[in-house]
């Protein structure tokens, strides 16, 4: 499924909300709401809005529980 480009909700293991509220200031959450920019073997890339202006954060997939994305938004490969 290509989710390049889309909101997406991240559920992450609590050690991945660990890292992202010391590295990114992310209060711990049940699901965080990113857009995609892209995903690779190390994880998602995902578009962050920081104090500083904007930034790409690798979610890695190690941390990451689920990825949830609205039915209709992305595009499946291979089944129907």
């Amino acid at each position: 499924m290509t989710i390049v480009q889309r909101s997406v909700s991240v559920m992450v293991s609590q050690e991945g909300q660990q890292v992202l509220n010391v590295s990114v200031g992310l209060p711990p959450s049940d699901a965080y709401l990113f857009v995609v920019d892209e995903s690779d073997d190390l994880g998602l890339w995902a578009k962050i809005e920081r104090e500083d202006g904007l930034h790409h954060l690798l979610l890695r997939w190690e941390y990451i529980l689920s990825v949830d994305i609205r039915a209709g938004e992305g595009k499946g490969l291979g089944f129907q």
